[in-house]
């Protein structure tokens, strides 16, 4: 299957196979949930510099550098039909207040949360922004599972130190 996804959006489903497994359902039939499923994940991020884009080709230096100089920090997000990211709001200010509203609208942004679990995934960070994070997502819905992950090397090479993103899903 195509999760249309990346990093922890993938966890979900993989946490949904797990427990579908556990369950006794068939291969088959636990394709086709995924697949339903695959929809329903909302996976975006916040960068923090477009330095490490323009590195990699992802953007142009002269787009990197307007952006450093305005404070702008961008949230790319991932198309859940096609897997394909585009840019999102266009954040400004320091990052920790940058981080709480970007989670606000997130989770402003959809209607019918699942709010069993909901990932926080961040490259290289300090503690106290991931910790702004989840106090942000407390206050706003009461989600039983909160999981923090680190981003993988790939995520972390591509889009910087200070990357993060939350990953959710909604219902049927």
């Amino acid at each position: 299957m195509d999760s249309h996804n990346l990093s922890t959006g993938i966890g979900h489903l993989v946490i949904e196979a797990a427990e579908m497994i556990e369950k006794g359902r068939s291969a088959s039939d636990i394709v086709k949930q995924l697949n339903q499923m695959a929809g329903r994940v909302h996976s975006s991020f916040i960068l923090d510099t477009l330095e490490y884009m323009a590195a990699g080709g992802r953007c142009s230096m002269i787009t990197s550098m307007g952006a450093n100089l305005l404070r702008l920090k961008p949230c790319i997000e991932v198309d859940n039909q096609s897997g394909s990211m585009r840019v999102g709001k266009k954040y400004r200010g320091n990052l920790s207040d940058v981080l709480v509203r970007y989670t606000k609208d997130k989770l402003g942004s959809c209607a019918k949360i699942n709010t069993k679990r909901i990932f926080i995934t961040y490259s290289s960070m300090e503690e106290k922004n991931v910790d702004l994070v989840e106090k942000a997502i407390q206050e706003i819905l009461p989600f039983q599972e909160i999981y923090r992950t680190h981003a993988s090397c790939t995520i972390s090479c591509h889009c910087g130190p200070n990357t993060l993103g939350i990953l959710f899903m909604t219902e049927a």
